[in-house]
C-alpha cells in the first residue's frame, strides 16, 4: 500500500508551479484589460471572468509532448451585449479582429472562441449574452451551428467549490488524480477529459472516504460497476450538466472513447488493488508506478505544506485582481 503522505507530495508534484499561475495571471489580467479598453469593442464589452480549470482549482502542471512542455490553457469568458439576432459567426470575427488590433499576434478562431497564443500560455477567450427570454441565464455562440447555446461557466464553477466542501475537499485533488491518470495512459484520447472528468468524479467518487489511495482505487471500481452494462451496449453514459438543466456532459463524447476510457479504468483497478494490498513498500510503489507515472514516488524528506492549495479549501488558484510582470521563460515551462 502507498501513504497518505506519498499521494499528497504526488498531488504538489502534478500541480501547476507558481510560476506558471503567475504567467497564467498575467496573461489573463492583461487581456481582459486590453478587450475592456479596446477603442470600439468596449461598446459590447460588458465584462470578463477567469473559467475552466484554473478557475476551479483543478489544472494540471503543463503536459510534456516529445520532450517539449506544452503552453498551460487559460479560459476567459467575455459577457457582450450581443444579442439573439447577431449571427455567432460574427461574434466570434468581431473579437478575433479587436484581439488582433489589441497585440495579439498568433490568434486563431475555433468554434465557440478565439485561442490566443502566447510564448508561455494559450488563451480561450469565450465571448457569451444573457438570454434575453430567460434573465440570469447565458447563452454561448457556436459559430459552427450558427445559434446560442445554453451555457452557465460561472456556475461550473460555484458548483465546483460546493462538491469540493461536501467532500471535505478532497474532491479537486481526485478529480487531479484523474485527469494525470488519464493524461498519463490515454495520452491521444480526445475525450473524455476536463469537466466530464469533474462530473464524472463527482458523481461516482465515495464522500466519506479520506484515503487518497483508497477514493481513487473506488473511483475506478464505481466507474467498472456503473458503466459495464452501457460500455456492453455500446453506449456512454449520461450525466446531467448541474449547472445546465438538460445538456448531458457525455453528449459529444463517443462510444470508442469511453470504451477505451472504461477498458483502461477496469485494467488499472485490478491494479491499483494489487497496489493497495501489497505489504511491501517498494513493490507497491512499482505498482502504483505503472498506474501514476514515475512523478509517483516514496515519501519526501521535505514537509509537504501543501494540504490546502492541493485540496481547494483555501484560496487555490485565485489569481490576482491586477497583472503582475511576465517572467522571462522560454516557451511551457511549468
Amino acid at each position: 500500500m502507498a501513504t497518505q503522505r506519498q499521494f499528497l507530495d504526488f498531488l504538489s508534484e502534478i500541480e501547476p508551479s507558481s510560476t506558471t499561475k503567475e504567467v497564467c495571471s498575467s496573461a489573463n489580467n492583461a487581456l481582459r484589460d486590453k478587450l475592456a479598453g479596446h477603442e470600439t469593442y468596449k461598446a459590447v464589452h460588458v465584462d470578463t471572468y477567469l473559467s475552466g480549470s484554473y478557475a476551479r482549482n483543478t489544472a494540471l502542471r503543463p503536459r510534456r509532448a516529445n520532450g517539449t512542455l506544452r503552453r498551460p490553457d487559460v479560459d476567459i469568458i467575455v459577457i457582450t451585449n450581443h444579442t439573439h439576432d447577431d449571427l455567432p459567426s460574427d461574434v466570434i470575427a468581431k473579437l478575433r479582429r479587436a484581439l488582433k488590433q489589441v497585440g495579439y499576434e498568433e490568434i486563431e478562431s475555433n468554434r465557440r472562441s478565439v485561442c490566443v497564443k502566447l510564448g508561455a500560455v494559450e488563451m480561450d477567450v469565450v465571448p457569451i449574452i444573457e438570454d434575453r427570454w430567460n434573465p440570469g441565464r447565458w447563452l454561448i455562440a457556436d459559430k459552427s451551428e450558427e445559434r446560442w447555446i445554453e451555457t452557465n461557466p460561472k456556475g461550473h464553477t460555484e458548483w465546483a467549490v460546493r462538491v469540493n466542501k461536501k467532500a471535505n475537499g478532497n474532491f479537486k485533488p481526485l478529480v487531479k488524480l484523474l485527469k494525470w491518470w488519464r493524461r498519463e495512459n490515454l495520452p491521444h484520447l480526445r475525450r473524455p477529459k476536463g469537466f466530464i472528468i469533474e462530473t464524472l468524479v463527482a458523481e461516482l467518487m465515495d464522500y466519506k472516504e479520506s484515503s487518497f489511495e483508497d477514493l481513487f482505487i473506488k473511483l475506478l471500481e464505481r466507474i467498472q460497476s456503473e458503466y459495464e452494462f452501457t460500455v456492453a451496449m455500446g453506449l456512454v453514459p449520461h450525466l446531467e450538466d448541474p449547472s445546465v438543466h438538460g445538456n448531458n456532459v457525455f453528449s459529444r463524447v463517443k462510444a470508442d472513447e469511453f470504451k477505451r476510457f472504461y477498458d483502461q479504468a477496469v485494467s488499472h483497478a485490478a491494479l491499483a488493488r494489487r497496489a493497495r494490498q501489497e505489504q511491501d513498500a517498494d513493490k507497491a510503489l512499482a505498482l502504483w508506478q505503472k498506474v501514476f507515472g514515475d512523478r509517483f514516488k516514496n515519501p519526501s524528506t521535505k514537509a509537504t505544506g501543501l494540504l490546502q492549495a492541493v485540496t481547494g479549501t483555501s484560496a487555490g488558484l485565485t489569481f490576482p485582481d491586477r497583472a503582475v510582470g511576465l517572467p522571462n521563460k522560454p516557451p511551457g515551462f511549468a
